[in-house]
């Protein structure tokens, strides 16, 4: 567990910032523009996002888990996953534009789109190349880029804010912080031996087919966090949705924390999994220490809530206190969740992890959708944390009685 903790703060830290930013993100588009606005920023974020995570198809954990092997072509690996993944986010890009024609959408929610798509798709880059730096036991240096990152994005809110700039011109300079990170992740896997070479014979199919699981799973667990958005969008009002997007904002923070805290075990998870005994009692002590820690820590933020939420989005969303409080509940389920899933990613648990992502995402549109008619906001914000409670349960089950951990590894798996 020491060898996580170094890296694992690095990245963790590298990426509060870069979150924090994003927040203040948030709260100028609240009080320079208003609810409604955030509204359609988020509804924008919640659909690339899924697209992109499916265009992702598993690539950043293959690479993890392909180049965590101690002898492996570093370069072949690298080239053969950057091509894949231009070829993969170039048809979503096309999925994309004919779905905002096909909805007839405004100049401005064009704007928005076009901005909040090209960012993601820098970012997916980015986090390739971060992928590769896990791997390659480089990842202290993900965190000081990322503050360089944070730093460019706090004086485009700084700017924009103090001299009353447009929204379009926010948008512009995230795109550009985001570029940069890029550039400098892409520098450091260089520097940390990941060079890219073209890939010899047919890898394209080959590749696509081995991380589609991972792929699958992965867009499964980013359409599971956009879809409380998505199906909120079509029962609400704009700036209902703003009060809930604001406290889903810090939530997708949360879940993002928890992703990377994920992406951290992992490598360790494959050492690991040639025995079941050591792999089981490493989850354990992570699983413990995630509850002591957690639990007074969730019972302090359900209570300071309300608060917290006037202060930083003001009174005009004050019913997202509400929402926050309820949403913070699911937090040590979230973090979890992300734990149990990285150890059957670990261990090649394909049935477990695909049929637990696509159940939790049929169930988080059916209760989403039920409770959000019911009681707005506040019934999706109680959704979360039903689906996070449900998700743990079905992976506490499934993991006990599935076969022999070390029996199932496959990795690494190039061809």
């Amino acid at each position: 567990m020491k060898s996580v903790f170094k890296p694992l703060i690095s990245v963790l830290g590298g990426e509060a910032s870069v979150r924090i930013a994003n927040l203040c993100f948030t709260l100028v588009i609240v009080r320079m523009f208003g609810g409604a606005t955030l509204g359609v920023y988020a509804a924008c974020i919640a659909g690339v996002t899924i697209a992109v995570m499916f265009a992702e198809n598993g690539l950043q954990t293959t690479a993890i888990l392909e180049m965590s092997a101690e002898r492996c072509e570093r370069g072949e690996i690298a080239g053969k996953l950057y091509l894949c993944k231009t070829v993969l986010t170039l048809a979503a890009l096309l999925v994309l534009a004919s779905a905002g024609l096909a909805m007839k959408l405004s100049a401005f929610v064009w704007m928005v789109a076009l901005w909040v798509t090209l960012r993601t798709v820098l970012q997916s880059y980015s986090q390739l190349q971060m992928a590769f730096l896990k791997a390659l036991s480089r990842a202290d240096v993900i965190g000081p880029i990322q503050f360089v990152h944070a730093l460019l994005l706090f004086v485009g809110v700084i700017l924009t804010y103090s001299r009353g700039w447009s929204l379009q011109f926010l948008l512009a300079w995230f795109a550009g912080g985001q570029l940069c990170e890029l550039a400098l992740t892409g520098l450091a896997a260089w520097r940390g031996g990941s060079r890219p070479e073209w890939p010899p014979g047919n890898f394209f199919w080959p590749t696509i087919r081995k991380s589609m699981p991972l792929g699958i799973a992965n867009g499964l667990a980013a359409a599971i966090l956009r879809l409380d958005t998505i199906v909120l969008a079509a029962l609400v009002t704009l700036p209902e949705l703003g009060s809930f997007s604001a406290a889903n904002s810090l939530l997708a923070v949360f879940y993002v924390a928890c992703w990377l805290f994920g992406s951290m075990v992992l490598p360790e998870m494959v050492r690991l999994s040639s025995s079941a005994e050591a792999l089981r009692a490493y989850t354990r002590r992570w699983a413990f220490w995630i509850v002591f820690t957690l639990t007074p820590c969730v019972l302090m933020a359900f209570w300071a809530a309300p608060k917290v939420m006037v202060v930083l989005y003001g009174a005009e969303l004050s019913r997202s206190g509400a929402i926050a409080s309820t949403m913070v509940l699911a937090c040590p389920l979230i973090l979890l969740n992300s734990l149990y899933a990285n150890l059957a990613m670990a261990t090649n648990a394909k049935a477990v992890y695909l049929g637990i992502f696509a159940a939790t995402a049929a169930a988080t549109v059916g209760l989403d959708f039920l409770l959000g008619r019911g009681f707005g906001a506040m019934g999706v914000a109680g959704a979360i944390v039903i689906r996070e409670a449900g998700m743990f349960s079905a992976f506490c089950v499934l993991m006990s009685r599935s076969p022999s951990h070390a029996a199932q590894v496959s990795y690494p798996i190039t061809s």
